[in-house]
């Protein structure tokens, strides 16, 4: 729903229609209003998108929000919580999977599992952050887009990066895929640019670059490699994917990948592996797959 409503601005009116509709069933003062054309117009809108599915009529008011509450639920146990305050202000919170929302700007943040945070749309956007989050931002040069930990701050105007900041964790990452993001804690700043890396040390208090690793993962869907080792990339499937990837022979082991995966299945991703490197791909068994060939 979320990503079907960000593609245009009829289906994001539609969406928050149907918020309104919810907050009716939580005894919220709202209009009223008819729950289920609500819902028939908005499957409709969808089915006539996507070109297939039909529409159901869902018999009755009661029935209706019986189903909402229900998909809440389910949404809440295995994805995350989201607290719908209004256009301007969310609170997003992911349980044991990755979360994936739009903001009020049409910016898309992406929180890892255990993390959290508070988006502020009016005037400057303001991010507060508890844990992980990848964030691919709406430009707007009229309002930078500012992200706060307890120790640092980072503000783009325009960009893609992710900030680490569990309150377990003794430091704080920073990376950028593309853009450029300005990190501050403290005293002391740097300017990152596409591939850069930053880490502010909590104890030390010290902000530093880094050089950034070969294999790296940007929310819960981008996989890339840069120069990355043969045996790092196995690793790094692995643990994305519940798969098993051996190398037929020793050789193997010296080729370097360089490539960006967004949101592949792993068959599809070996299959390119295989194919830039005149490998052969043989699934042994369900999940357990070989790479075979001359090596590099």
């Amino acid at each position: 729903m979320e990503q079907w409503a960000a593609s245009d601005p009829a289906n994001a009116r539609e969406l928050e229609f149907l918020r309104t509709v919810w907050r009716t069933a939580e005894g919220v003062a709202a209009p009223v209003v008819d729950v289920d054309a609500a819902w028939n117009k908005a499957s409709a809108r969808i089915a006539e998108a996507e070109g297939r599915g039909r529409v159901i009529h869902l018999g009755g008011r009661t029935k209706a929000l019986r189903w909402l509450a229900a998909a809440a639920v389910v949404t809440g146990l295995f994805v995350g919580v989201r607290f719908l305050m209004d256009d301007q202000h969310q609170d997003l919170m992911a349980s044991t999977e990755h979360l994936r929302s739009t903001l009020a700007d049409s910016s898309v943040v992406t929180l890892s599992p255990g993390s959290r945070l508070s988006a502020r749309m009016s005037g400057e956007r303001h991010i507060d952050l508890d844990g992980e989050a990848y964030f691919d931002v709406k430009r707007d040069t009229k309002r930078p887009f500012v992200v706060e930990t307890d120790d640092v701050t980072v503000t783009v105007l325009g960009t893609a990066f992710e900030v680490s900041a569990f309150d377990t964790a003794s430091s704080v990452l920073v990376r950028v895929r593309h853009g450029k993001v300005r990190v501050l804690a403290g005293s002391d700043s740097v300017v990152l640019v596409a591939g850069g890396y930053a880490r502010y040390n909590k104890a030390a208090h010290i902000l530093e670059r880094l050089a950034a690793p070969p294999a790296e993962v940007w929310g819960d869907r981008i996989i890339q490699f840069q120069d990355a080792p043969m045996p790092e990339v196995i690793e790094q499937l692995q643990r994305l994917f519940p798969v098993k990837v051996r190398l037929g022979n020793e050789g193997l082991a010296k080729c370097q990948l360089s490539a960006t995966f967004e949101d592949e299945p792993i068959d599809y991703i070996l299959r390119v592996i295989a194919d830039t490197y005149e490998l052969t791909l043989t699934e042994e068994t369900p999940g357990s797959y070989v790479l075979d060939g001359a090596g590099c």
